[in-house]
């Protein structure tokens, strides 16, 4: 019964160093995450992006491989 009181407490513990870890804001526009969050590379480091701004960044990325190919 112990062994399982401390497997118990063990996954409560971790869960909550997890929950902790995530981002909680977009490092773009400052907005607080609801569901869903984006990882870019930016400027050579890692950035956590709402969804506004991934769509911005994707169409952005989109627009300079347009004008790569076809000038």
């Amino acid at each position: 019964m112990e062994t399982s009181v401390w497997i118990v407490g063990a996954v409560i513990l971790i869960s909550f160093i997890i929950a902790a870890l995530k981002p909680r804001r977009c490092d773009v526009c400052n907005i607080a995450f609801k569901r869903k969050y984006y990882t870019w590379e930016l400027e050579g480091k890692k950035q956590h992006l709402c969804p506004g701004c991934n769509g911005k960044m994707e169409r952005k990325i989109s627009k300079e491989r347009f004008k790569k190919r076809f000038g």
